[in-house]
C-alpha cells in the first residue's frame, strides 16, 4: 500500500506538475515526461480510485487534487466544437473554399509495407498532402501519389529535404528552402494558389529527441521556426505552418508563434502517435500528440480527425482550412 500512495503522489503531484516548471526546459528527461499529461491523468485517476479500497477520504482528496491538475493542464485544449456536428460548421462556405489537409509520419522502421499506408492516403483524397520521415524508398509511392498533381521534394534536384515531401492538388507558385542544420535542419515553404489567394505553408521535420543531443539540436530548430514566423515580414495573412514537431504542448518548447493559432488550442487535442501498439486500443487516450498545425487568424480551421493505420505507430491527421472569399 505504502508504494501504491508513493506512486499515486508521483502521478499526481510531480507528474501532472511538470509543465509548471520552468526546471523542464534544461533538463532532457523531464521535458519527454511532461508530454505524457493524458497518460498522467489517466493513471492518476485509476490510481485514486484504487486508493479508495484502502481509504476513502484519501481517495477522494486525491480525485480532487487530480480534477484541478487535469483541469488546470487540459482547459485550453479541450474545444467543445469537437462535440458540435461539423456538418453545420461549414454552412455558409462553399465546397471550393476549403482545402482538405493531411498529414502523416511514417515510422522509423522501414520493414512495414509502404503500399497499404499509401493506399489509406490516396483514399483521404486530400487537396493538400504533407509527408514526414519518407526517403529514396518512397520515391516510386510518391511518384504514383503525385500524378497529375504538382508536388516539392521528390524530384532529385530537391531530394526530399529533411525527409519532407509535399504534394498538392493545386499550383504551386514558390519554393524556397531554408537551412538552418546539417541534418533535418530544413524550413520548406511553399505558395499554394488557391481561391485566386496564395496560401503560404510552411513545413518542417526536425530531429526526433531520442538522445539529448538531437533533443538540443530539435529545439534549436523549433526556437529558430518561432524566431523566424514571429517576424511579421515573413507570415502572411493566409500561413499554415505542417509540422512533425516531436513534442507536445505541454513542452516548454512548444513554439509560442504570435501570428498564428495552434490546431491544438483551436480545434482540442488529438493523438498522433504511440509509444506502444497495444495503446491503440485506447484510442486517441492512448496517443500523444507530436505532429501539429499552425494558421494565421484570417483563416479557419475544422473537421479534424485522426486515422489509425494498421502495423505503424503514427496517425493520419487531416483536417480543412477555410480560405475567406475575396
Amino acid at each position: 500500500m505504502r508504494t501504491l500512495i508513493l506512486l499515486a503522489l508521483f502521478v499526481v503531484f510531480l507528474g501532472q506538475l511538470t509543465p509548471r516548471f520552468e526546471i523542464i526546459k534544461s533538463i532532457y528527461q523531464i521535458d519527454l515526461i511532461a508530454s505524457l499529461q493524458t497518460q498522467f491523468a489517466m493513471l492518476s485517476i485509476a490510481l485514486s480510485l484504487l486508493l479508495g479500497f484502502w481509504n476513502r477520504t484519501v481517495m477522494v482528496i486525491f480525485l480532487l487534487v487530480s480534477g484541478l491538475l487535469i483541469a488546470a493542464n487540459f482547459n485550453a485544449y479541450l474545444n467543445s466544437t469537437l462535440f458540435i456536428s461539423k456538418t453545420e460548421e461549414l454552412v455558409n462556405q462553399r465546397e471550393g473554399d476549403a482545402i482538405k489537409v493531411l498529414q502523416y509520419t511514417f515510422d522509423d522502421s522501414l520493414d512495414l509495407a509502404l503500399s497499404p499506408i499509401y493506399q489509406e492516403i490516396t483514399q483521404q483524397n486530400a487537396g493538400l498532402i504533407i509527408l514526414f520521415n519518407v526517403n529514396e524508398l518512397h520515391i516510386d509511392q510518391l511518384k504514383t501519389l503525385s500524378e497529375g498533381r504538382f508536388n516539392y521534394g521528390i524530384r532529385k534536384k530537391e531530394s526530399l529535404p529533411s525527409n519532407i515531401a509535399i504534394i498538392s492538388k493545386y499550383p504551386i507558385s514558390k519554393k524556397q528552402k531554408t537551412s538552418f542544420l546539417d541534418e533535418r535542419g530544413d524550413l520548406v515553404s511553399l505558395g499554394i494558389v488557391f481561391n485566386k489567394q496564395t496560401l503560404d505553408v510552411f513545413a518542417m521535420h526536425p530531429p526526433r529527441p531520442t538522445t539529448e543531443v538531437n533533443w538540443r539540436r530539435r529545439n534549436l530548430m523549433l526556437n529558430t521556426l518561432e524566431a523566424r514566423l514571429n517576424n511579421a515580414d515573413n507570415t502572411s495573412p493566409y500561413s499554415l505552418v505542417v509540422t512533425e514537431l516531436y513534442t507536445t504542448v505541454w513542452s516548454k518548447y512548444f513554439p509560442n508563434l504570435t501570428n498564428l493559432r495552434s490546431c491544438a488550442y483551436t480545434m482540442g487535442l488529438y493523438g498522433t502517435w504511440y509509444a506502444k501498439p497495444w495503446l491503440k486500443s485506447l484510442g486517441g487516450l492512448g496517443a500523444i500528440n507530436t505532429s501539429h498545425c499552425f494558421f494565421s487568424y484570417r483563416l479557419k480551421t475544422n473537421n479534424l480527425e485522426t486515422h489509425q493505420v494498421a502495423h505503424s505507430d503514427n496517425n493520419i491527421v487531416t483536417y480543412s482550412v477555410i480560405i475567406p472569399t475575396t
